[in-house]
């Protein structure tokens, strides 16, 4: 399953770079995530280690990705995923009228037979959260002093 959802957000791009480029934040922002931390060392580059755990459908399910791409203010690429499922996830930024065009692109790929089976169901659920995601963030960074 592939979803793509696009937000106007009325700062910089270096503004919301800033952030999404931040594991720290994370949490901040995003709706159902109880952590998000980088696990590998040094600075956030290509094959940096991030763990996240969530919380979805009163269960708790923790991830392991990995940053896939990094154009610095323009494009953040992770994998990952768990057990039941891997994602692919592109998050892109592009100057626009004045802010900033921030969209993420992702592909949800189950892995087990009940998981292939809910797929389909899940579509609304997914573009949901994706959408909830994108508004967290243009209010925190809409909101956080420069």
């Amino acid at each position: 399953m592939k979803i793509t959802e696009r937000i106007h957000i009325d700062r910089a791009p270096e503004d919301v770079w800033a952030v999404v480029s931040d594991p720290s934040t994370h949490t901040e922002w995003r709706p159902g995530l109880v952590e998000f931390r980088q696990v590998s060392d040094g600075p956030l580059a290509v094959g940096s280690h991030i763990r996240e755990k969530i919380r979805w459908r009163g269960r708790e399910i923790e991830l392991d990705d990995y940053v896939t791409a990094l154009e610095p203010q323009r494009r953040l690429g992770v994998r990952g995923g768990w057990k039941a499922a891997d994602f692919e996830l592109d998050f892109l930024l592009e100057p626009s009228q004045g802010g900033t065009e921030a969209s993420f692109d992702w592909s949800f790929l189950p892995k087990t037979f009940v998981m292939r089976l809910v797929t389909p169901l899940l579509g609304r659920t997914l573009r949901g959260a994706t959408k909830d995601e994108l508004a967290g963030l243009k209010s925190y960074v809409e909101n956080t002093p420069r």
